[in-house]
């Protein structure tokens, strides 16, 4: 028997949404898909040296985001291709 699936509210800062909209359209719709997917998917890792901070992976590009469970909600503060998360993760853990 398999356990219920909680869901989620997810939500975007306004970094985040401003990086989504400037995404080329077949990439953004991607995106959004993934992240549309993220209010009832499982979270599956999180960044080694700050275990509250999730990753979500979609093809080349990262979303980070942190879960308010309390709350039921999502809130999704980066999204980024590799390059860029690599490039935020070194400023968040110099």
């Amino acid at each position: 028997m398999s356990m219920p699936v909680e869901e989620y509210s997810v939500l975007l800062t306004d970094e985040a949404l401003s990086t989504l909209n400037g995404l080329d359209k077949p990439v953004r719709e991607r995106v959004k898909k993934r992240l549309e997917a993220l209010a009832t998917l499982r979270p599956a890792r999180t960044l080694r040296k700050h275990p509250d901070i999730w990753v979500l992976e979609i093809g080349d590009y990262r979303a980070l985001y942190l879960i308010d469970k309390a709350a039921k909600t999502r809130t999704v503060f980066f999204i980024g291709d590799h390059k860029e998360y690599e490039k935020k993760y070194n400023l968040m853990f110099k």
